[in-house]
C-alpha cells in the first residue's frame, strides 16, 4: 500500500527530526537536535506566503510518521531540512521531493547540508544533479570548558576603529552575507564588536558575535586577525577574550561554530582555544532546470 504524503503539523515533526538528527547516518546541518527549538523554527520559517507549512511527511498506513522534508525558503533560494527517512524505501523521499518543488516551482537554487555519515542523503543529493561545494566543520564549546581571561587585547567598538575595521573585514571576507555596514548597523547590546588594539600596533583584528538570550544561543559571526598581526598569538588571544564575553551572558551555556574544514591553521586555533571537533558537514548546491 502507498504511503500518504501531506503537509507537516509542527509539533509532532519537530519530535520527529529531533529523533532523526541526533544520529549521524541521519543528520542534518540545518537542524538542530532540540524537539522544542527545532518547532520555534519551524513556526517561525517554515510558513509559506498562504500560510501552509513548508514541509512534506510521508506517513505509513497506521499514520506513523516516517519521512520528512522540508524548504526554508528565501525569494528564489532554499536551504533542504533532510530528506529525513527512517525507512529504506527511497522512493518515498522522491515522491517528498517531487511534492516540495511541485508546490514552490519559483524556487531555482537549493541548498543541502549532509553529515559526512549521512550517505544516504549524499547520494539523494548527487542523483537529482547537486554539485558539492565545500567541507565544513562543526564546533562545540560548553561553558565549563572555557578558562576565562582577566586582562583584555580587545575593546567594544568605537567610532575611531571604523576605518580599520572596514579594511580587516571587506579584505578577509569580500563576499559575505553581512558586510561591514551592516555590522555596523547592527550593533547593539546583543550584537557586539570586540576590537583587539595594542599600542605598538593599533587594530590588529577584530570579532563580531550576536547573543540571543530568547533562544539561549550565541554565534560567533566573523572573527579575522591582521595579515601583519598574524602568527603572533593574537588569534587564539581574541577568541578568548570574545568567548569570556559569550559566557558571561548568564543564559549561554554552550557555543557552537561552523567553519571550513580544510583550514587547518584556523582551526588549530579553535581546538586550542578549546572547543571540541563535532561534525564534519558537506554542502551541496541544486539549480533548477525550470
Amino acid at each position: 500500500m502507498e504511503k500518504t504524503i501531506e503537509r507537516a503539523t509542527f509539533q509532532e515533526l519537530a519530535q520527529f527530526l529531533a529523533e532523526m538528527n541526533q544520529s549521524k547516518q541521519n543528520h542534518i546541518g540545518f537542524c538542530g537536535e532540540k524537539a522544542l527549538e527545532i518547532e520555534q523554527t519551524l513556526t517561525e520559517d517554515f510558513i509559506d506566503q498562504d500560510g501552509n507549512a513548508a514541509f512534506f511527511v510521508a506517513r505509513s498506513e497506521t499514520g506513523e510518521m516516517t519521512a520528512a522534508i522540508g524548504l526554508d525558503m528565501d525569494e528564489e533560494t532554499a536551504e533542504v531540512w533532510g530528506p529525513f527517512n527512517r525507512s529504506a524505501a527511497p522512493e518515498e523521499q522522491t515522491r517528498l521531493w517531487e511534492a516540495c518543488i511541485q508546490a514552490y516551482p519559483e524556487i531555482k537554487r537549493f541548498f543541502f547540508f549532509i553529515n559526512e555519515e549521512n550517505r544516504a542523503q549524499q547520494l539523494f543529493a548527487e542523483q537529482l544533479g547537486a554539485r558539492k561545494t565545500g567541507e565544513h566543520l562543526t564546533l562545540l564549546m560548553v561553558k565549563d570548558q572555557l578558562q576565562p581571561i582577566e586582562e583584555y587585547v580587545s575593546k567594544n567598538f568605537s567610532q575611531e576603529d571604523e576605518m580599520a575595521f572596514r579594511e580587516i573585514h571587506d579584505t578577509e571576507f569580500p563576499r559575505t552575507y553581512y558586510d561591514a555596514s551592516t555590522i555596523l548597523s547592527r550593533l547593539n547590546d546583543e550584537h557586539i564588536l570586540r576590537i583587539g588594539k595594542t599600542e605598538a600596533d593599533g587594530v590588529i583584528g577584530y570579532a563580531y558575535f550576536e547573543i540571543n538570550r530568547e533562544m539561549k544561543e550565541a554565534t560567533l559571526e566573523y572573527i579575522a586577525i591582521a595579515p601583519a598581526a598574524r602568527n603572533r598569538g593574537f588569534g587564539t588571544t581574541l577568541l578568548r577574550e570574545v568567548l569570556t564575553d559569550i559566557f558571561s551572558f548568564p543564559e549561554i551555556e554552550s557555543i557552537q561554530l561552523c567553519v571550513d574544514h580544510q583550514n587547518d591553521q584556523a582551526n588549530h586555533v579553535y581546538v586550542k582555544a578549546g572547543f571540541e571537533r563535532k561534525d564534519v558537514l558537506y554542502s551541496y548546491v541544486l539549480k533548477s532546470e525550470k
